[in-house]
């Protein structure tokens, strides 16, 4: 059988790649699609007797670990391996060159969102954070307390608010599993939520300025404007709300469930510990459906454990087990709490044993040691 061949293509061909790589999934271009090759940083090409036969390419991203330290993470995206070419390795070929090149420079983790979940455990990716889409309707979304803003929210022109997005976004170190994007990213947003689609509006943005007149929070939405029976019957489609305190939060959760003319909110990328369910007067009217988000693959294990934090003070072997990387693989003793954590190779006895996609897993506190124990994916030795 012919061996797969990959090559890295250059920044002057990234627009070509982008539409080799969206035949292979054969959709119709989208909005903004002029704009992706813009976004990443490297891309490459699986081929097999001279013809590209599959795709891959990485976003460079800051990701937030527990307690608020950051670390540079290779995103792998854009993946694809044409239908003529299935099971003759060039998936293997091309994860095998991400994991290689992010050793090379030093990057400590890749991560992606997976469009099959069962693709990418193999790989040493493991499941570590869920998201969620939630809908609720306005008649019930009234608030367990009444709240009035400190603050004041305003309309910002969409156009100008990529400096804006990117400071909050780099202020919010409390968002475990967050990613830090760069401008180009940002463009792309805007380029897709930026025309009208059918009924739905472009996209609009609301700020949110504390008392002072500090930006600390904003809400991106799409309103769609329907009436059925001459009654409005109208939704907003939340891209994104973040706020660096429950102030900002509240009040732009409180304008979007408020709008008038406005009978449904639906947001498609709903984190799971938002506090809105805890403050709704009836919150079982949020009506949220849970799905995988984040897998990580780890590539530096002393780094990774090492930036995250703990939440008590202790200490811990781990033996990490991984066929793809023999010198990833090996016994880690970790120490430290809240404050600080520091983390080694060591000989000693492991507490626990698992493998590379097990650790992935376990980097966001999502998923917990107990529960991967539980399915005897986790060995408890002592």
């Amino acid at each position: 059988m012919t061996a797969i061949e990959v090559v890295d293509v250059t920044p002057a061909d990234m627009k070509q790649f982008v539409l080799t790589a969206h035949g292979f999934w054969g959709e119709a271009p989208e909005p903004g699609m002029d704009q992706v090759h813009r976004v990443l940083d490297r891309a490459m090409l699986a081929r097999l007797d001279g013809e590209d036969v599959g795709a891959a390419a990485v976003i460079d991203f800051p990701l937030t670990l527990p307690g608020g330290g950051r670390v540079a993470m290779d995103g792998v995206t854009w993946v694809g391996v044409s239908a003529t070419a299935r099971r003759r390795g060039a998936l293997r070929a091309m994860m095998d060159r991400c994991l290689d090149s992010a050793r090379e420079r030093g990057v400590p983790v890749l991560g992606l969102g997976a469009s099959e979940s069962s693709i990418y455990r193999r790989f040493g990716y493991g499941l570590s954070s869920h998201i969620g889409r939630a809908e609720i309707d306005t008649a019930h979304a009234s608030l367990r307390v009444p709240f009035r803003d400190p603050g004041r929210l305003a309309f910002h022109p969409a156009k100008d608010a990529i400096p804006l997005w990117r400071d909050v976004e780099s202020r919010q170190v409390d968002r475990v599993g967050g990613i830090l994007r760069a401008e180009n990213h940002w463009r792309v947003l805007l380029a897709r939520n930026e025309k009208p689609e059918g009924l739905i509006a472009p996209m609009a943005v609301v700020v949110h300025e504390d008392a002072t007149g500090a930006v600390d929070g904003f809400a991106n939405y799409r309103l769609e404007l329907r009436w059925s029976d001459g009654l409005a019957d109208g939704i907003i489609h939340v891209n994104e709300l973040t706020a660096l305190n429950l102030d900002a939060h509240m009040a732009l959760w409180q304008h979007v469930l408020e709008m008038d003319l406005v009978e449904h909110v639906e947001m498609w990328r709903f984190w799971l510990d938002d506090p809105i369910q805890h403050l709704l007067a009836d919150p079982r009217r949020l009506r949220v459906q849970t799905r995988d988000d984040l897998y990580l693959r780890v590539v530096d294990v002393v780094a990774m454990l090492e930036t995250r934090r703990y939440a008590r003070e202790d200490a811990l072997v781990i033996e990490v087990r991984d066929d793809a990387c023999a010198d990833i693989a090996g016994r880690y003793r970790v120490e430290g709490g809240l404050d600080a954590a520091a983390a080694a190779r060591t000989e000693a006895a492991p507490d626990i044993v698992l493998d590379a996609a097990a650790l992935g897993s376990l980097l966001l506190g999502d998923v917990t040691v107990a529960a991967l124990h539980r399915a005897g994916i986790v060995q408890e030795q002592r």
